[in-house]
């Protein structure tokens, strides 16, 4: 069966046009998730969907960030539809918009390659929903504000991505904006690590999968449509802080490195805070 999870927080106009897509490209179910919106999204997507045989609306009790959001609604859907390793579930923003044949062309890939972990297609017609995984000295340089701005300007951005004219390409981390993963796979690894609010759950899908064996695969010959961020805008301080530390724990828990490292890691968080405030950047 293939099944989407759909995680609103207080934009259910695009909310319900991502599930309307879904049901209209071959999703079979859709377990949309309010992650405790501040606004009447909850009510208004329940309402919309009340007669619905193929969206099932729930709500958590707190707004834990993405992981758990999600993690919440792959709970729900082993409770609504039991779990299976022919389930495919599929992990989608609700500004990202798959066709039918890149929900299908998914769908079959993981059932014939038993070693598949998430897979996922071109965004927007480039290979930029696929990176190459976190490393101790990456998460070094791109810790500094100063360093990524200069390499952002040189074309640098962390992880890069993959280049190439393959139709099939094994990745590290797809983007979390739209991929699907076998059921059972994913509850072999106990889902995504929820102590990260925002940002880096990719990388740590990446060394969970990889520790049973399993690879990551981009899909070049198909595309979803990505119409950019509709509910996590946040001032540029407020991003640069949830991705610091979101970071800095997947270094700290996946990649272990060093009290001294973090010390440092941290003292350039500081610097460059102080920096933003001072250029009025914040």
């Amino acid at each position: 069966m293939k099944i989407a999870i759909v995680l609103n927080y207080n934009n259910y106009h695009q909310s319900i046009d991502c599930v309307d897509n879904l049901t209209k490209v071959g999703v079979e179910r859709v377990v949309l998730v309010d992650n405790m919106s501040t606004n009447n999204s909850f009510e208004i997507l329940k309402q919309n969907y009340l007669n619905s045989k193929k969206v099932f609306v729930g709500q958590t009790e707190s707004n834990a960030g993405y992981a758990s959001g999600n993690n919440f609604g792959f709970d729900l859907a082993k409770k609504l539809y039991g779990v299976s390793k022919d389930n495919i579930f599929y992990v989608v923003n609700p500004d990202s918009f798959p066709d039918r044949n890149a929900v299908k062309a998914i769908y079959e890939f993981i059932q014939k390659n038993p070693n598949a972990g998430a897979v996922t297609t071109k965004i927007n017609g480039t290979m930029e929903s696929a990176w190459h995984h976190l490393t101790p000295l990456a998460g070094f340089v791109f810790n500094s504000w100063v360093l990524k701005w200069i390499l952002l300007k040189l074309g640098i951005r962390e992880g890069g991505i993959y280049k190439g004219d393959k139709e099939i390409v094994s990745v590290d981390i797809v983007m979390g904006g739209f991929f699907g993963i076998r059921q059972t796979t994913l509850t072999e690894i106990g889902y995504f690590d929820d102590h990260t609010f925002l940002y880096y759950e990719e990388e740590i899908l990446f060394v969970k999968l990889k520790r049973i064996n399993k690879q990551n695969y981009l899909l070049t010959n198909y595309n979803f449509e990505h119409i950019g961020r509709g509910s996590t805008e946040l001032p540029k301080l407020k991003f640069k802080e949830i991705n610091d530390a979101s970071r800095l724990y997947a270094l700290s828990n996946y990649y272990s490195v060093s009290k001294g490292y973090k010390m440092f890691y941290r003292l350039v968080n500081h610097i460059d805070n102080f920096l933003l405030k001072m250029l009025n950047r914040a």
